[in-house]
């Protein structure tokens, strides 16, 4: 797995913060990446500890290379750029189309837990750097 971390000035007292891009590489061609943010602020309710929060905005892998540890690659490198910055939590929300279920339980698997929010039906979640 290839990683390309552009960092910026860093907001809250964080280490590093800004855009994060990871990318996933097999026989030389691009197979799955990650886009994030390092100083990310989640605003709704529940979030454990204050800013700044790591936020994945996309994480995308090619379905031939799904079920094969791809994606929990990406997620788990992602969360120890967020360690590295400084960044206790990170968090994301699950696209809300269709096989959302899917999605919440592979990320459960990789260790996200849903955040408390009674009055969304499928709120954001977050694991611990």
């Amino acid at each position: 797995m290839r990683r390309n971390a552009a960092h910026s000035a860093p907001p809250f007292g964080a280490k590093h913060s800004g855009p994060v891009a990871l990318v996933a590489v097999d026989a030389g061609a691009v197979v799955g990446w990650l886009e994030g943010v390092l100083d990310g602020a989640y605003t709704g309710p529940g979030a454990p500890t204050p800013p700044p929060h790591g936020y994945v905005l996309s994480l995308v892998v090619d379905a031939r290379f799904r079920r094969r540890g791809v994606g929990t690659g990406l997620l788990d490198a992602f969360v120890d750029e967020a360690r590295d910055a400084g960044v206790a939590w990170a968090f994301l929300s699950p696209d809300e189309g269709e096989d959302v279920e899917g999605r919440v339980a592979f990320f459960e698997r990789a260790g996200f837990e849903t955040v408390d929010d009674p009055d969304e039906q499928w709120p954001a979640m977050g694991r611990w750097t």
